[in-house]
């Protein structure tokens, strides 16, 4: 069933909402949905089943019929901090981050990024990045869309981080000793949050990772085989999600 995430003002009345912009669009030209059929909408992250009652060139109204009681959110709020790659790989990391369950991302202009962002399409670029996270979310049946944020570099998307965030660093040009990620996950008590910093293309620079260092972030190996930086992310996100038994699974 598709699922809509609706601001607060869309509630009316407590029984009634409305349905605008983009998600007008997609429940009338896209779905091609009627009166009489159901959706689910998110109201400050609440899910409730919904009937469409009338749709008019501008918006859709839907008549809430109950609350849908699901427990699709980790306990444990998980921040990707993702060095800008090249093209458009950045959409399918946030894409993937979404559904799996990050509670938040963090776009960094790394060392070695080819990719550079321009102050004049930033905006642009993150109202793009935020409709990618929302529409991941919606397919996830999510009840929280993940925040997506940018920084100017890894020193600035560091400092954005609660110092007790449990901090994860996978480091490819280890020359070896590094603890594997199962490893610092058993070494250390189940977090409220915990944060994972994944390079771009190029990876770290020793500066970034000097870096990292003095501000307590744990090094670690995913291992022999070199991962894709669009690659990475989701797969350290479904590991600690997995370890920590956050997969949702009942």
């Amino acid at each position: 069933m598709q699922r809509y995430f609706l601001d607060d003002q869309a509630m009316k009345n407590g029984n009634k909402a409305v349905i605008q912009g983009d998600d007008h669009h997609h429940i009338v030209r896209v779905m091609r949905m009627k009166p009489g059929d159901k959706v689910q909408v998110v109201v400050a992250s609440i899910p409730y089943l919904a009937e469409i009652i009338a749709i008019s060139e501008t918006q859709v109204e839907v008549g809430i019929l109950e609350r849908v009681h699901d427990q699709s959110e980790a306990e444990i709020a998980l921040t990707l901090l993702q060095g800008l790659p090249k093209g458009e790989k950045i959409d399918l990391v946030i894409r993937q981050a979404a559904e799996i369950g990050v509670a938040e991302i963090i776009v960094f202009q790394a060392e070695r990024s080819v990719a550079k962002m321009a102050g004049d399409k930033r905006e642009a670029k993150l109202l793009r990045w935020r409709k990618i996270a929302k529409e991941a979310a919606e397919l996830a049946h999510r009840t929280v869309i993940p925040e997506v944020k940018f920084a100017d570099s890894l020193k600035s998307a560091l400092s954005i981080l609660d110092p007790k965030t449990l901090k994860l660093l996978p480091y490819e040009l280890q020359n070896g000793g590094l603890p594997s990620l199962k490893e610092v996950l058993r070494s250390v008590a189940i977090p409220s949050s915990a944060a994972f910093v994944i390079g771009p293309e190029g990876g770290f620079t020793e500066e970034e990772v000097q870096l990292a260092e003095a501000s307590d972030w744990r090094l670690l190996t995913l291992g022999k085989r070199i991962l894709r930086t669009e690659t990475a992310g989701l797969v350290v996100a479904s590991l600690l999600l997995y370890e920590w038994d956050q997969m949702g699974v009942n």
